[in-house]
């Protein structure tokens, strides 16, 4: 593929959905963990002992520095940034699980071990609200599987340096990998995204997720991340609520028809 038609691509209608679905996707991250920030917050408690806020400026850090990457064609790097986003969401959300009365100077020196020595294997421990048992070893392996395949863009690999061999050989140069790439980078950012929102929801009190999902009249609260199959789980968990007694079915069948990842 020479550089005209690559130009040409960089420019299409195509391309440029994709880049909008990103923007989307890094808006309602932001959104979401600026609501859970404040409403968290408001509790004097939470605001000294729950472990998640302290590396709510990390995670919007990540977020935000995909995109940038993204826009100037450094998609390993993207892959690198998403490895630690996720890495630092499970040990966020396990610290708010194992020590939730500690407050955060403790909670640094009592796990500073953990915080040193990352181990994906924390999570097959670890509860997940909102999700039944079959839900829970579902998301898991989800998050093995997607923490896997990051790794192999962590340290020098022989997938990473095939991969950039083969773009190489396509014209894919850097800054110049196109419509494919970038919609395949999508398609993970979906998935760990949704990642971390499960585990974020996990770390904040139960009243604050279902303020954030459910809408006063009992609607879907209107996200990107509605799409997800983890997040509809977790948003089928509040139709207890009275305000969606009467219309669970019409609930349901939205959910199913909005689940794409």
């Amino acid at each position: 593929m020479n550089k005209e038609d690559i130009y040409a691509e960089l420019n299409s209608p195509e391309y440029k959905a994709e880049l909008e679905k990103m923007v989307s996707m890094r808006v309602s991250m932001i959104e979401c963990l600026l609501y859970c920030y404040m409403d968290t917050a408001r509790d004097s408690e939470s605001a000294r002992k729950n472990f998640i806020l302290r590396v709510f400026d990390d995670l919007i850090q990540s977020i935000t520095s995909v995109e940038h990457l993204a826009r100037q064609g450094f998609m390993n790097n993207c892959k690198r940034e998403l490895r630690y986003l996720l890495e630092l969401a499970l040990m966020a959300n396990f610290i708010v699980i194992s020590a939730p009365s500690e407050e955060f100077e403790r909670q640094i020196k009592k796990y500073d071990k953990t915080l040193n020595s990352p181990n994906i294997n924390l999570i097959a421990a670890m509860p997940i609200s909102y999700l039944d048992e079959a839900q829970q070893a579902e998301f898991k392996d989800s998050v093995r599987r997607l923490y896997g395949f990051l790794c192999k863009y962590v340290h020098a690999s022989t997938h990473q340096i095939e991969e950039r061999l083969m773009q190489a050989v396509a014209g894919r140069t850097m800054g110049y990998e196109g419509t494919d790439a970038l919609r395949e980078l999508n398609s993970l950012l979906e998935k760990v995204y949704s990642s971390v929102i499960v585990f974020l929801f996990n770390s904040v009190p139960q009243h604050v997720v279902g303020d954030y999902l459910v809408l006063e009249d009992g609607g879907i609260h209107n996200w990107y991340f509605n799409q997800s199959r983890f997040v509809g789980m977790i948003d089928a968990w509040f139709d207890y609520k009275h305000e969606r007694q009467r219309k669970l079915n019409e609930l349901s069948e939205k959910r199913t028809l909005m689940v794409r990842f």
